[in-house]
């Protein structure tokens, strides 16, 4: 497939399969057909009218790249060390201005099809991957992260009374079970609606896909009681009760709204310092 039979529109401005897509390469072949066919194409438009920032989709399917995936922002003398000049020339050129994303499979996510919003959580594993290779505690990802997590472990313990580091910036993995509890309720998306939140980190993806696709962040109140864990004669095992005087549901409410808002803004910075970036997912 050449990249001319798809009439790219911003903010898609470009949206390129690489390679040969009829044979075995670092997508599967479902995933091969979908990237190919014009109605993938025309549902990333649609996912995309949200941002006002430019993307550049590419999809390479050549074989020799397993070891380049997740690898994060890429120089481009990096990228015409690994791909061919063809290749690269048209990854490289015309970068400056966009978002440029090369897709090199769907590592880790093989039991999910591409769709658009698998696109976005990548590139979300995408700025994660960029701060594992050179971190920055300045980048606006880390910024992001750091944000969320402390306001979520603060109010576990404003809220919840749950034995953590008030402000601590990062997951607590002790904590585990309660974070997928509170974030499958809290979610919006499809992935918290349905239970499906099992890692709490990956609610972060999905959080910025969410941006990604409407501009902003929805979340649902704080709840005031959840039930989790592994049940007994179908009973739960554990709980997560708020404190008596914490119970306002205008309160909970604003709490949820003032964590999108905050959000919403981080995340646009991360996407603003992500033009004229390659990243290699």
């Amino acid at each position: 497939m050449r990249a001319n039979e798809f009439i790219t529109e911003a903010p898609l401005q470009d949206y390129v399969p690489l390679g040969d897509f009829e044979k075995k390469g670092q997508f599967n072949p479902v995933d091969r057909k979908l990237i190919t066919h014009p109605v993938t194409y025309n549902k990333t438009v649609k996912f995309l009218e949200n941002t006002p920032y430019n993307f550049r989709l590419f999809f390479n399917n050549s074989p020799g790249l397993k070891k380049y995936r997740e690898h994060g922002v890429m120089n481009p003398g990096e990228i015409r060390n690994i791909l061919s000049k063809e290749q690269a020339d048209q990854i490289i050129n015309k970068h400056e201005n966009a978002i440029t994303i090369v897709f090199i499979g769907n590592y880790g996510s093989e039991a999910v099809m591409m769709t658009p919003w698998i696109m976005a959580h990548r590139f979300g594993h995408a700025q994660s991957a960029s701060n594992r290779m050179n971190y920055n505690k300045t980048d606006p990802w880390i910024k992001a992260q750091q944000y969320f997590f402390s306001t979520i472990n603060e109010l576990l313990v404003n809220y919840y009374a749950k034995n953590v580091s008030r402000y601590d910036p990062v997951l607590n993995y002790s904590l585990r079970a309660e974070y997928n509890a509170l974030f499958n309720a809290i979610g919006t998306q499809r992935t918290s609606r349905t239970n499906q939140i099992k890692r709490p980190y990956e609610f972060m993806y999905e959080m910025f896909a969410q941006y990604l696709k409407d501009g902003t962040i929805t979340l649902n109140p704080i709840p005031s009681n959840l039930t989790y864990g592994r049940k007994a004669w179908g009973n739960p095992t554990k709980f997560l009760n708020i404190k008596p005087e914490m119970r306002d549901e205008l309160s909970r409410t604003e709490i949820s709204q003032e964590l999108s808002v905050r959000l919403s803004g981080l995340f646009d910075r991360v996407l603003r310092e992500s033009v004229g970036k390659i990243y290699i997912m």
